[in-house]
């Protein structure tokens, strides 16, 4: 299972959306775990003592796509490769709201509402970019391609966390279409006729960000 939270970065100023022509995007293969979890560790260290690392290298070697135990909902793990050397210089992991799920299950719903609860959100696990490759678009890319892989398979509702008081993290999210929520302050994931309301709780001294996709 992979839960965790996300780490800000140094968020620069905005690039033109297009890529250099030496860089592209696309998901992770069999055999790019190690890269992808050395780059992750940008975005995940800081926030508590759950490490889920070595769950994420194991699942990209072990191949895709990624599916959540409760049988519907996306784990999607994306890389930016410079093409020329074959480097993965950026990688996103956005997964179902696995922390979320997993109270749902302890409280008794029922597999129904969790699978639709899996299947409706996306939680913003990791985004990262080598030092050497800011500037260049990349986190952006990463996130827009990663929002619409999990809004073809039926999301409508992103969301993730960073440390409270970042101004470049919320400078980003805020471009992207995010709501910054308080520190401290949850967010509330919509329900519908499938599955109710429920909450997602930042850890202190962090705060959330959302929006529809």
């Amino acid at each position: 299972m992979l839960v965790g939270r996300h780490k800000p970065g140094k968020v620069r100023r905005r690039r033109p959306d297009a890529l250099p022509d030496t860089l592209q995007i696309r998901e992770a293969r069999f055999g790019e775990g190690k890269a992808f979890t050395d780059l992750a560790a940008l975005a995940m260290e800081g926030h508590g003592d759950f490490d889920d690392r070595e769950a994420m290298r194991e699942a990209i070697d072990e191949g895709g796509p990624f599916i959540s135990k409760f049988g519907a909902g996306r784990i999607v793990f994306l890389v930016a490769e410079h093409t020329p050397t074959a480097g993965i210089v950026g990688i996103s992991s956005t997964i179902p709201p696995l922390s979320v799920l997993g109270n749902m299950e302890r409280d008794g719903a029922d597999p129904a509402a969790l699978g639709a609860t899996a299947m409706a959100y996306v939680k913003v696990r990791a985004l990262a970019v080598a030092d050497d490759y800011r500037r260049q678009g990349i986190a952006s890319a990463l996130l827009t391609k990663a929002l619409a892989i999990h809004r073809d398979h039926r999301a409508f509702f992103a969301y993730g966390q960073f440390t409270a008081g970042d101004a470049g993290l919320a400078r980003f999210y805020r471009r992207h279409g995010f709501t910054i929520h308080a520190p401290g302050e949850p967010v509330i994931l919509p329900g519908s006729a499938r599955h109710p309301d429920v909450g997602a709780a930042p850890l202190p001294g962090e705060q959330m960000f959302s929006r529809t996709i």
